[in-house]
Formats: structure tokens, sequence, C-alpha cells
């Protein structure tokens, strides 16, 4: 039970501690018959999300800078996709598996109509880390279909790509391969070139980053890993915790090695897909073309569904029942998915996460100003941000810090993902008002104020 102080503004309401008293016994409920992985995440029991706004059942009201882990871009409960869902539950058709429907090739068309157009096919699925996990198939088949032994994978230290064993293995958190026992073969990992930590005049430079990229390869070629033994490299267009853009010449470097050594380039645009970064797909930022993307989160803005876009002639490799998904194309989900994509293109939302994105650069770095012993970096672009958190002796992140200034934000009215590196993470509904932000980012300030110590 946390101490509380009233709060009442146009977007934020307290009135109790949080969790409020009578809400503890349903927690404590849940905790006995759920895995401990699901408990202690946070003590508010939603009762309603609308827009950028969550509420629990006792009074309280809460801006949202989660987007529900960066998944309700359009915002909580849209009537649109509402709607669209309603439409398909009253026209009794809820799961056809990969029988055609009317409602999935909306779907796939409404998803084509925002990607680029040499991408010509949408294999549609439900969750990630399946998406991810699809993306490593269609690279290892293709590779093999190239040459024996061109099945490697590789991707990138400090990446999140999903929970299941492929997702993990292309992962770059070693801690989280250990439940494996042994690490399947063919997947690697090299540093993940984060921009900030580098000048501008280098952004571009594509000669110096191949550089970079063939001095981060050399340790594999001298264990005996060729560059043309690779099938695929995949990466987040921004590493989710840190929020960590790659130099754009770098990526421009990464696309020209691929395409020498018959490599497909894959991004996972899970979390920056659909308008986040102020584009409809973050890759767009790079001036790069991937042979497959990878969607998720955000595709629907409420239901589970995720997918994978490329070429004909990769998603056409697998025959006839080599993959497929129990619920690929759900009615429902296609139904919300197309529904999705037209309320962030019919209400400019793309836009409004590029506008905002200076309102929120700007304000944060008044903040990194205010408290720079504290706050080091700034990462973002559009709706997605992090701020990282710092040990002011040591200038190493600062995760109880971090941890607590969410607690601190949860009690001033405002929802955070804890990301347990160290940093603030700022991923609000694309729908969010300039005002709303900003009362957000100062609620940010003036936790970081109540946490740093004097």
């Amino acid at each position: 039970m946390t101490e509380f102080v009233p709060i009442e503004t146009e977007y934020r309401r307290i009135v109790s501690a949080i969790p409020h008293p009578d809400s503890v016994s349903l927690i404590e409920q849940l905790k006995q018959i759920e895995p401990r992985s699901m408990s202690d995440f946070s003590p508010i029991v939603w009762d309603r999300a609308e827009g950028f706004q969550v509420w629990d059942s006792f009074g309280n009201k809460w801006i949202d800078f989660s987007s529900s882990v960066v998944l309700a871009n359009a915002g909580h409960s849209h009537p649109h996709i509402g709607e669209a869902i309603a439409a398909q539950l009253q026209a009794h058709l809820w799961h056809n598996y990969l029988n055609p429907s009317e409602v999935r090739l909306r779907a796939v068309r409404a998803i084509l109509e925002i990607t680029p157009p040499y991408l010509d096919k949408v294999f549609l699925l439900t969750t990630g880390a399946e998406a991810t996990e699809a993306a490593i198939k269609l690279s290892r088949i293709h590779g093999q279909g190239i040459a024996e032994g061109k099945f490697h994978i590789l991707s990138y230290q400090g990446a999140f790509h999903g929970r299941t064993m492929g997702a993990q293995a292309i992962g770059g958190f070693p801690q989280q391969q250990q439940w494996m026992g042994a690490m399947p073969p063919g997947f690697h990992h090299i540093p993940f070139p984060d921009s900030s930590d580098y000048p501008e005049q280098r952004q571009d430079d594509i000669a110096y980053w191949r550089q970079y990229l063939n001095e981060s390869l050399l340790p594999l070629r001298e264990a005996g890993i060729a560059d043309e033994m690779f099938a695929g490299v995949i990466t987040e267009t921004f590493q989710g915790p840190t929020v960590a853009f790659m130099p754009r010449g770098y990526a421009q470097a990464l696309r020209q090695w691929a395409t020498e050594h018959q490599v497909l380039l894959i991004f996972d645009e899970i979390q920056a897909g659909f308008g986040r970064t102020g584009k409809w797909f973050g890759f767009e930022h790079y001036g790069v073309a991937p042979d497959l993307i990878c969607l998720g989160k955000s595709i629907t803005s409420s239901l589970p569904m995720s997918a994978v876009v490329g070429r004909a002639e990769i998603l056409d490799l697998p025959g006839h029942g080599e993959m497929s998904s129990t619920h690929t194309g759900s009615p429902l989900c296609a139904a919300a998915a197309t529904a999705n994509i037209e309320a962030i293109r019919d209400q400019g939302m793309v836009e409004n996460a590029a506008k905002l994105g200076v309102v929120a650069h700007e304000k944060l770095t008044a903040i990194r100003h205010r408290f720079p012993d504290y706050v080091g970096t700034i990462n973002g672009k559009g709706l997605v941000w992090s701020v990282h958190l710092i040990d002011p002796d040591s200038a190493e992140p600062d995760v109880e810090l971090a941890d607590a200034v969410t607690v601190r934000c949860m009690q001033l009215g405002l929802i955070m993902l804890r990301t347990m590196r160290g940093t603030l993470k700022i991923a609000p509904p694309l729908c969010i008002t300039e005002e709303a932000l900003l009362e957000g980012l100062g609620v940010i300030e003036e936790a970081i104020a109540d946490c740093i110590p004097g």
C-alpha cells in the first residue's frame, strides 16, 4: 500500500492509495492461481481504458504513457475499431482457419496499401514472437535454397524479439537464453550501434559504418562463419528498452552487405510500426528496403494479431501446410486491423506523432538540463522516447532510480512501462493531445525531482 497525494487535473485523478484497499484481494487471488512471472507488474486494476487514459473502478484516472506495452497506437477502445469488431461479431464469422474470407482480404489489402509496393504478400499470424519465428524460418528456407549450410542468422546484442525459443535465440540478452540449456545452432549476435553515441557527421557516413560492420563480423569469420553462410539478419528498428536507433549510414551499409551476400534483411517493426515514430514504419527513417518486415502489437490497437510482409518469391517458399497458424487471419482480428489502419490514417495520427515528437524532444531536453547529473541520453522519434537515468558517480544506468520514478509517476497519475534497464520509456497512444503529453512529461519531471537525493 502506497501513500497518495490527492490529484485532480483535466487528465489525471488520484483519490486513493494504490493499490486501492478494495483491490488487494483481487490482486492476491491472481497471484495464487497465475505464474509468478505475471505478478508484481502493476498494482493498478484496470477497469476501463479509452483514448490515452486508463481508469480503475475506484475513481482513479491516469494518463497512459505505455499504450499497454506499445500496442494501442490508435488509442484504447477506439470507437471505429470497436464498431468493426462488433459488426464482425454480428456477422457470425468468428473463426475460419485458412478458409478464404472477405474480411481477411480487406485486412491484407489494407496492410499492403501502407507498406512499400515491392512487398507484395502478407502472412497473418497471432503474436509478435510468431512473426519473428516465421521470419527465421523463411530466411533459412531461402538461404538453404541458395547453398547448403547457408542457415545462420545474425542479430544484435540488446535486442528483444519475443519469448519463444527462436525469438529468444535471436534476442540479445544472454540471461534470457539460459533456460534453453544449450543455444540452438546458427544464431550469432553483434554490437548494436546506438546513433546517440556518435556525432552528427558520422550518421550518414556509409563507408565508416561498413568498416564498423566488417569489424563486428571479424570474430565470426575467425570462428569459421563466413558472410556467405548467413541466411538472414534481423534487427529491431529501435531497441525496445532503450529506444536506440542505429545510424542511418549503418542501416544502409547493412543493406549493402546483405545484398552482396544474398542475406535477407529483416526489420522487426513490432514496436516501431503503425505510426509510432512519426512514419508508418520506423525503417523509413533509414532509407532502406527490407526483404521482410515483422508486424504486431499496434496492428489492431486491440486484439492479438501479427504479420510478416515480404516479396512473393520469399513468402511463397513454404509449400501447402508447411507454414500456417491456427488463428491466422482471425475474422475478428482482421476486422480490427483494417479499422485500426483506417483510424490512424483518417485521423492523422502519424502526422500527430511526428509533430508531438518535436514537443517531446524539447521538453525532455529541458528535463535533462535540469537534472544533468541524473539524466543521461535521450533517445526517440515521434511518440516513442527513452530517458536514461544514471548514477551520478559512475554514469552507469540506475535501475533502482528508474524503477522508483516509474512508481512515483503511477502515484501521480501517469502509467509508465518498467524497463528494468535504467530507462524511462515514453510511448503514449498516437491520439494524445499536446496538452496531455506535456502534462505527462511534467509528471516525469516532478517524479525525478521527488526520487533523487535532496
